[in-house]
């Protein structure tokens, strides 16, 4: 089993590569191999820049190595010179023989595991290493099959639980012992079984954890120090999302159709199949959702898109206004509490005389200073009107809060039919596809006559 990680290197490619060199971690460097570099970390360096200012002109961003973790499991038993040659076939695979690299084995932790730093310019070609969701699939996918290879474990194919982990999260995931998991497993439950938020609220209470209500929702399970931000969890754990799923609880999730253009025609015939199933499976959905929404045609979808599209940006406008109005009574809020602050020592100021008010003054210049300003600012608002006590700002800020949290929820609510609709729209588009010049032609015939928006 192993997992991989790859991130960037901005600057200090030389401290990089001495950690990961360190003789203390890689049994006196005997775990250390490279291509086309040194494994001195200074001659390294200095052999990366070579190539790099070559094709200086050419780069666009910072990054100038790209550093990939490589974490085996202790189930596996694997040896360290075995993980090395594995590093090293990992390297050759991904970078072809184009990309200098060094691979270094660390045998100092609970877990042997390779660290990898290669250069992103080509001493071939001088062109960029290119890292995306999809380079990333096929270094994991590599190391699948090189785990394979050498009888080693491969960690489950899951999306949701591989995206977005460390090594020591993936372990603790599969042992039931992280939090993240924990929580996010105990909240879905609950959010299963719950008709409205505040019942939803009582059920995790029952549980023993510990809610705080306030811009965001956290939880603090009983056995944790501090809370966790049901944001940090995921976007399916913000308060509206939670909201929104009590609210929806057989909402439809529509994905895109997989085309089946040259790449994937020539991916075999079990792909073929995978994709014939999981498209029908969309047009069923497409179909509820078109039936739930009395889409009959396709002037009725660009007519319910279009409004969906207006209601939503209507609802920004309309945040975009709250927090605007928001922020100006905090504002006045605040003018009026430094106001209130400082007035007995403005007061008391002015009752002195000759010495003993200079010296005050020197003393207490700050807080007269923000005396002065607050009422000016104050006097400068509300000019034409008396200014508004306290209370009645607190009242109406509590009131906007209240006001802002509902838009906020009927926006995440509007945020999911638009993306539900834009999937819809992108299917419909590919469904009425352009396969050849004639359907293409007899097609836009089509569209003249019921003028198509899509």
């Amino acid at each position: 089993m192993a997992y991989v990680k790859i991130k960037p290197i901005h600057s200090n490619i030389d401290k990089a590569l001495e950690y990961i060199t360190n003789p203390d971690k890689t049994s006196n460097s005997t775990l250390v191999s490279s291509y086309g570099c040194s494994i001195s970390p200074k001659v390294a360096k200095l052999e990366f820049e070579i190539v790099n200012k070559k094709a200086i002109k050419k780069r666009k961003d910072s990054v100038i190595a790209r550093h990939l973790i490589q974490s085996f499991s202790p189930e596996d038993n694997i040896t360290p010179e075995l993980a090395n040659k594995i590093g090293q076939e990992l390297a050759t695979e991904v970078l072809k023989n184009e990309y200098q690299y060094v691979v270094a084995t660390h045998t100092d932790k609970g877990h042997i595991h390779n660290h990898i730093i290669f250069n992103t310019t080509s001493i071939t070609e001088n062109k960029k290493y290119r890292s995306n969701k999809y380079t990333y699939k096929n270094i994991q996918k590599i190391s699948d099959q090189l785990c394979i290879e050498n009888n080693l474990n491969v960690i489950p194919k899951s999306i949701e639980e591989r995206k977005g982990k460390s090594y020591k999260e993936y372990m603790e995931t599969k042992k039931g012992s992280s939090w993240k998991e924990i929580m996010k497993n105990d909240i879905d439950k609950t959010i299963n079984k719950c008709s409205t938020f505040s019942e939803f609220i009582d059920e995790m209470k029952k549980q023993n954890y510990v809610i705080k209500q306030g811009k965001y929702i956290s939880f603090k399970h009983p056995n944790q120090e501090r809370f966790t931000r049901g944001k940090t969890l995921g976007e399916k754990y913000s308060e509206e999302s939670i909201r929104y799923r009590i609210s929806n609880p057989n909402k439809i999730e529509l994905n895109k159709i997989i085309e089946m253009n040259d790449k994937n025609k020539s991916k075999g015939p079990g792909f073929k199949k995978y994709a014939a199933k999981k498209n029908i499976e969309e047009l069923s959905k497409m179909t509820k959702i078109m039936s739930e929404n009395n889409i009959n045609s396709i002037s009725d979808f660009n007519n319910l898109y279009t409004e969906t599209l207006l209601k939503l940006n209507q609802s920004n406008e309309t945040i975009d206004a709250i927090n605007k109005e928001i922020e100006d009574i905090s504002s006045d809020i605040n003018l009026i509490l430094a106001w209130k602050k400082t007035k007995d020592i403005s007061d008391e100021y002015f009752k002195l005389k000759g010495n003993e008010k200079d010296k005050f003054k020197v003393e207490n210049q700050d807080a007269l200073n923000n005396h002065i300003l607050s009422q000016k600012k104050l006097k400068a608002k509300y000019s034409k009107t008396k200014i508004p006590k306290l209370s009645t700002l607190k009242y109406e800020l509590s009131q906007l809060e209240n006001t802002l949290k509902e838009e906020t929820m009927r926006n995440y609510s509007l945020k999911q039919d638009y993306i539900t609709f834009s999937k819809l729209k992108d299917n419909i588009r590919y469904i009425l596809g352009l396969e050849s010049e004639i359907e293409n032609k007899e097609l836009i015939d089509r569209r003249k006559n019921i003028n198509v928006d899509i």
